[in-house]
């Protein structure tokens, strides 16, 4: 009898707990550190990769795909954002006044992070949630400590979006493990796609902002 793709996907998901784990950690931590607006949509999308995974071992495997297609679309209407404030070939704009503009502070950053990552592996252990496998509470430690950090250390809004969809992502694991209500999965998901507009948004309303700001400058 052939398999069919939710069977397979949530056998995969099965197969590659910790690895999927270990590279939605990975992903978080790139929307934290990642100096270039490219490198954080990526770590993004990895990060709604190794959720979908995650959440089709908590709720039904059709459910979970969501999260890839949600994530997918996001990712896609951050990227064309960004890309509409891009310098025109013609125009000559010095590299550090261009928008999308890259977060500073990189090396400051991933310190933050080398930092946060000991004490979480110094407390997580400690951290008690009898609801979910130790695999899955180190999962949601970590996206929401990522989430909270992100938030922390950026202003500008395409960074600060994704760790807030970074914090939701780890707050939905917990969530779908308590319930599994269908009207629940479906408004959660169309909460990150509400959240992904309005960030779409702020990164063009931010970004002319700017540009206008450094017209009037020169």
């Amino acid at each position: 009898m052939a398999m069919s793709l939710t069977d397979l996907f949530h056998q995969l998901s099965l197969l590659i707990g910790l690895p999927v784990v270990l590279l939605a950690g990975a992903g978080a931590a790139i929307i934290v550190i990642a100096r270039d607006w490219r490198v954080a949509l990526l770590g993004y999308t990895v990060v709604s990769i190794g959720l979908a995974l995650l959440f089709s071992q908590i709720i039904p495997t059709q459910w979970a795909l969501l999260q890839i297609i949600v994530g997918g679309l996001i990712a896609v209407m951050l990227y064309l954002s960004a890309s509409q404030l891009r310098p025109k070939p013609h125009e000559l704009v010095h590299w550090e006044a261009r928008w999308p503009r890259m977060a500073s502070l990189t090396s400051f950053r991933a310190l933050t992070v080398g930092l946060a990552a000991a004490i979480f592996f110094l407390v997580h252990e400690s951290v008690q949630l009898p609801q979910l496998e130790s695999l899955f509470r180190d999962a949601l430690l970590w996206l929401v400590l990522m989430g909270l950090l992100g938030l922390a250390l950026h202003e500008e809004p395409l960074h600060a979006g994704l760790s807030l969809l970074t914090f939701l992502g780890g707050a939905e694991l917990l969530l779908f493990t308590l319930t599994q209500r269908r009207m629940l999965v479906g408004m959660m998901f169309g909460g990150q796609l509400l959240l992904g507009l309005a960030v779409s948004y702020l990164v063009l309303a931010h970004g002319l902002r700017a540009r206008v700001s450094d017209g009037e400058a020169t």
